[in-house]
């Protein structure tokens, strides 16, 4: 199935960026699971009843990631050169790059009719 995109292009590396404008379901899902992940439950006491045991804060940083891993379709350089879109490639660049990024991002909240 192909999807549409939007070209971005980014401030200060000069990529270029083509983004889905819309999620798939499991994309969605993929993002939402980071954060029900984080959170660590334990059984204890006589009841049995779940507690929460602990919760990676770094949640936050991982659900950014996958948000954008998830939506660029392709990120290429100002010579056209592809880059595979990588966490490692996410965290290389400069920060006004990936809020460019972040803000081309589909949009959270679903469109009333």
């Amino acid at each position: 199935m192909d999807r549409p995109t939007n070209e971005v292009s980014l401030p200060i590396s000069k990529m270029v960026a083509e983004v889905f404008t819309y999620y798939l379901r499991g994309e969605r899902k993929a993002i939402e699971a980071i954060m029900l992940g984080s959170v660590n439950w334990k059984t204890s006491g006589k009841d049995g009843k779940p507690q929460m045991d602990g919760v990676d804060t770094s949640y936050r940083a991982k659900m950014e990631d996958r948000a954008v891993l998830l939506a660029v379709h392709k990120l290429t350089k100002l010579n056209k050169e592809p880059v595979k879109v990588t966490v490692e490639v996410l965290d290389n660049l400069p920060d006004e790059d990936f809020k460019a990024l972040q803000d081309a991002l589909p949009s959270q909240r679903q469109k009333k009719k």
